[in-house]
C-alpha cells in the first residue's frame, strides 16, 4: 500500500442563507435548484464505486435549509409563483431576471420550446407584457426542468412527459413538479449518511453561516497578505464569534449526522494562526486550505514544469502538523493547479478526455513520489455544485470515467482525508503557518473593495450596539434571535458579491439580504437602526474613479500601493459572473500615472514576477512598443514593434518586489511629448505570453488610459 498515491477529494457543498428574516420563504431558489441537480446526484454516483472514497463538506446553514425545504418549512419565491394563476409586473420582472440563470449553450438550446422563450427574452425585458401569462408559467416550469439532473428527465415518466409536451403547462403541472422537487430534497440528507455510515464518505463541516473566520477575529489580518489593504476603522474584532461559528458548527453536524465531524473545511480556505486553536478546542482534528498558504508559509513558491507539475511534489504532497494548546491539528494543502482543472478547464473537453487527463497526471505524481516510504497525499478541492452545468451531461460522464479509473488503478487510492490521517498521522510540522485564502492567497474577494468596507463597517456597528444591549441583561430567547441575525449577516455570501471581481443578475437581491439581517438584528434588540445603514452597498465603489493625480512616485516596490501609489489610475481583472473563482489568477492590478517626463506603471501580481515572462504592450499615436522582463531577471527592457524583430530602446528605470514590478517609461520614448489634453496609451499586461496557460490583463484586447498634464 506504501507505494500506492492516496488522492483526497473534497466536493464543497455551499449555498448562502436565502432565507428572509423571520420567514420560511427564500429569496432565491438555488438550494432547492442544486439539490435536484447537483447533491443528490454527486452522491448517486459515487455510491456506484464502493471503492472510491470520498469527502464532502456540509455547511450547516444549507444543510439546515435542506432540512426545511424536505419538511415543508421552507419555499422559495418560485415555488409560490408556480400556483399563482396570474403574474404581477414584479413577478415578470422577477421571472425574467431569474430563469434564464443556467449555461444557455449546453442546456437552454437543448430543448427547442425553452430555446424560442430565450430567443424573445430581450423584447420581454422591454416591455414584461410582451410574455403571455401561459409563457411565464411555460418559463417556471422550463427553468426547473433544467436544473434537475438529466438522469432524472430521461428515466422519470413524470419529468420525460413534461419534456416532451414542451409547452401550454398547467398550474396542476406546475405545481405537481415543485412537489417532485421537494420530494427529491427530502433524499439528499440521508442519501449522504447513509454514505457515511456505509465508510464511503467522509463528512465535514463548515462554519455555520459559511464566514471568513480571520475576518472576523480581526479584520487587520487581511492587511497581513495585503499590506495598505483599506479595512474598517476601528476594525472589526469578535474571536468570540468565530468561535461560536465552528461550536455550533460541531454541534449541528454531530445531531444531524451521527457522529461529530473530524475536519473542517474553513470557510473558502481562509486561514491564520488565530483560528487554530478555536477549531482544535472544539474536537476537530484537521482542516484543510490551498498550497498558496503552505507556500507563505514555509516561503517558497510552487513552480511548475512545462506540464503544469509540481517540481517539489515531496513538499506539497502530503499534510503537516500545526500545533494548539487544545491538541496538535493535521492540516492539508490543495493542488489547486489539480482542482481548478475540474472546476474550469475540464469544462471544455469531453468527459472520458477529462478524466484521462486528471489520471495521467495522477500517476505522473505518484511515479514522482514512488521513493518515498509513505504514501503522498494529493489533495484536490474544489466547489462541488457550480460546474456542471457547462459539462457533458451535468459532469455525468466525467465522474464515472474519474471513478472508474480511480477504483481500477492499483497505483491510485482514493481515500477519505481522516484515513489517511488515521494511517499516516503527519510527520512535519508547520512552525508557522500564513494567513489567506484559496482565491489567491489572501483576503481581497472579502476585503479592501469600498463595498467591502462600507459592509464591514455597518456589521460592527451593530455588532457593537449587541454588546451595548446585553448590558441591559435582555430576554435569552431575544439575545438568541439577535445573535443569530447577526451571525447570518457575518457569512462570506455578502461580501463576495460585493468585490469587483464578482457580478451576478441578482447583486441587488445579495445586497438586500445582508442589510435584512442587520435590520433584524436591531429589531430583535428593539432598535431602530441607523436609516443610513439601511441604504444599498451596492455599486457605491463603481462610481467613476476622479481623474489620476499629476504625481511622481518612488520607484521602491513598497507592498503598499497606498504608500506612493495612492493617486493612480487602476486596471483590474473583469468581474467573474459566477460562484466559483480560479485559484491561479495571477494578475492583480497594473496602477498608472505620469509627470511631465515619465509614464509610471506598476503591475502587482499574485506570483513573484522573476518566475514569469512579464509582458506590456503599449500602443500611442507614435507606434507601438513593448516592456519586457524576462524569467529570472532584474531589468525591464524597451522596444519599438515594428514589422520585423521588436528594436531595443534600452532599458527603463524598474523595480521588482516579492509580488509587483515598478516602472519608469519616458513620455518622450512614447510619443507623448508635450502633453495634451487628448494623450492617451492603449495597454495589455501578459505574464507568459508564449505559454497556454498566458495571462492578460484585460483578457482581451487592450485598456486605454490616460495621461494627463499638471494642472
Amino acid at each position: 500500500m506504501d507505494n500506492v498515491l492516496h488522492v483526497a477529494i473534497i466536493w464543497h457543498m455551499h449555498q448562502p442563507y436565502y432565507r428572509q428574516p423571520d420567514s420560511d420563504v427564500a429569496i432565491l431558489p438555488w438550494v432547492r435548484l442544486h439539490a435536484v441537480k447537483d447533491y443528490l446526484h454527486m452522491a448517486q454516483v459515487a455510491a456506484q464505486y464502493p471503492d472510491v472514497h470520498v469527502t464532502f463538506t456540509l455547511v450547516p446553514s444549507l444543510a439546515e435549509q435542506l432540512r426545511d425545504y424536505a419538511a415543508g418549512k421552507l419555499v422559495d419565491r418560485l415555488m409560490i409563483l408556480a400556483e399563482k394563476p396570474y403574474f404581477s409586473p414584479d413577478d415578470k420582472r422577477y421571472l425574467l431576471n431569474i430563469c434564464f440563470s443556467i449555461d444557455w449553450d449546453n442546456i437552454i438550446r437543448r430543448y427547442p420550446p425553452y430555446a424560442a422563450l430565450l430567443d424573445r427574452r430581450q423584447l420581454a425585458l422591454l416591455n414584461p407584457d410582451y410574455f403571455s401569462t401561459q409563457a411565464y408559467r411555460d418559463l417556471i416550469v422550463w427553468f426547473n426542468l433544467a436544473w434537475t439532473d438529466p438522469n432524472i428527465l430521461e428515466q422519470d415518466a413524470f419529468f420525460r412527459g413534461l419534456v416532451e409536451k414542451g409547452s401550454d403547462f398547467s398550474i396542476d403541472e406546475a405545481r405537481a413538479l415543485i412537489q417532485r422537487h421537494v420530494e427529491i430534497v427530502g433524499q439528499v440528507l440521508p442519501t449522504y449518511r447513509r454514505l457515511q455510515d456505509a465508510g464511503q464518505l467522509e463528512i465535514i463541516t463548515v462554519p455555520y453561516f459559511h464566514p471568513i473566520l480571520p475576518l472576523l477575529v480581526d479584520s487587520r489580518i487581511a492587511q497581513r497578505a495585503s499590506p495598505g489593504l483599506p479595512i474598517p476603522d476601528p476594525p472589526f474584532q469578535h474571536p468570540e464569534d468565530a468561535d461560536a461559528h465552528i461550536r455550533e458548527a460541531a454541534a449541528f453536524h454531530a445531531e444531524l449526522m451521527g457522529q461529530p465531524p473530524r475536519g473542517l473545511w474553513p470557510s473558502e480556505g481562509a486561514v491564520s494562526p488565530e483560528i487554530l486553536p478555536l477549531v482544535a478546542n472544539h474536537g476537530l482534528r484537521w482542516l484543510a486550505t490551498d498550497e498558496a498558504i503552505l507556500g507563505k508559509s514555509l516561503g517558497l513558491y510552487f513552480e511548475r514544469d512545462e506540464g503544469d507539475f509540481v517540481r517539489r511534489p515531496d513538499i506539497l504532497y502530503r499534510p503537516y502538523r500545526v500545533a494548539t494548546p487544545h491538541g496538535d491539528l493535521a492540516i492539508l494543502f490543495r493542488d489547486h493547479n489539480l482542482s481548478d482543472r475540474i472546476g474550469f478547464t475540464y469544462q471544455n473537453l469531453g468527459g472520458e478526455q477529462a478524466a484521462e487527463d486528471m489520471i495521467v497526471r495522477l500517476k505522473h505524481i505518484a511515479h514522482q513520489l514512488r521513493n518515498q516510504d509513505r504514501p503522498g497525499l494529493v489533495s484536490i478541492i474544489l466547489d462541488g455544485e457550480n460546474a456542471w452545468e457547462r459539462y457533458e451531461h451535468n459532469g455525468d460522464v466525467f465522474l464515472h470515467a474519474l471513478y472508474g479509473r480511480l477504483q481500477d488503478d492499483p497505483a491510485l487510492a482514493a481515500v477519505t482525508v481522516s484515513e489517511h490521517l488515521d494511517a499516516h498521522p503527519p510527520e512535519n510540522a508547520l512552525d508557522e503557518l500564513a494567513s489567506g485564502s484559496w482565491i489567491l492567497g489572501d483576503f481581497s474577494t472579502w476585503m479592501g473593495d469600498p463595498e467591502h468596507v462600507e459592509a464591514w463597517r455597518r456589521l460592527r456597528d451593530a455588532r457593537a450596539a449587541f454588546d451595548r444591549w446585553l448590558q441591559s441583561k435582555p430576554d435569552p430567547e431575544q439575545v438568541s434571535e439577535a445573535r443569530r441575525h447577526l451571525f447570518a449577516a457575518e457569512g462570506s455570501d455578502w461580501f463576495w458579491w460585493y468585490s469587483h471581481r464578482n457580478s451576478s443578475d441578482q447583486d441587488a437581491l445579495f445586497d438586500q439580504a445582508f442589510l435584512d439581517y442587520l435590520d433584524a438584528a436591531y429589531r430583535a434588540m428593539h432598535l431602530v437602526p441607523p436609516a443610513a445603514d439601511m441604504t444599498p452597498i451596492q455599486g457605491i465603489g463603481r462610481r467613476p474613479r476622479p481623474t489620476p493625480a499629476f504625481f511622481t512616485p518612488l520607484l521602491d516596490a513598497n507592498p503598499d500601493p497606498t504608500a506612493q501609489w495612492g493617486r493612480a489610475g487602476v486596471l483590474q481583472p473583469a468581474a467573474s459572473s459566477g460562484a466559483m473563482q480560479q485559484a491561479g489568477g495571477l494578475i492583480r492590478a497594473l496602477r498608472y500615472g505620469n509627470d511631465e517626463a515619465y509614464l509610471y506603471l506598476r503591475l502587482e501580481l499574485n506570483a513573484r514576477p522573476s518566475e514569469h515572462d512579464v509582458e506590456i504592450h503599449l500602443r500611442t499615436n507614435a507606434g507601438e512598443f513593448l516592456l519586457s522582463l524576462g524569467r529570472g531577471q532584474t531589468t525591464m527592457f524597451f522596444y519599438r514593434v515594428t514589422g520585423a524583430a521588436p528594436v531595443s530602446l534600452g532599458p527603463v528605470q524598474s523595480r521588482l518586489g516579492e509580488n509587483l514590478v515598478e516602472m519608469a517609461v519616458p513620455l518622450a520614448r512614447l510619443g507623448l511629448l508635450p502633453l495634451e489634453k487628448e494623450s492617451a496609451a492603449a495597454i495589455r499586461a501578459c505574464l507568459d505570453p508564449r505559454q497556454a496557460t498566458r495571462e492578460c490583463l484585460p483578457e482581451e484586447g487592450e485598456s486605454v488610459i490616460g495621461v494627463f498634464e499638471k494642472s
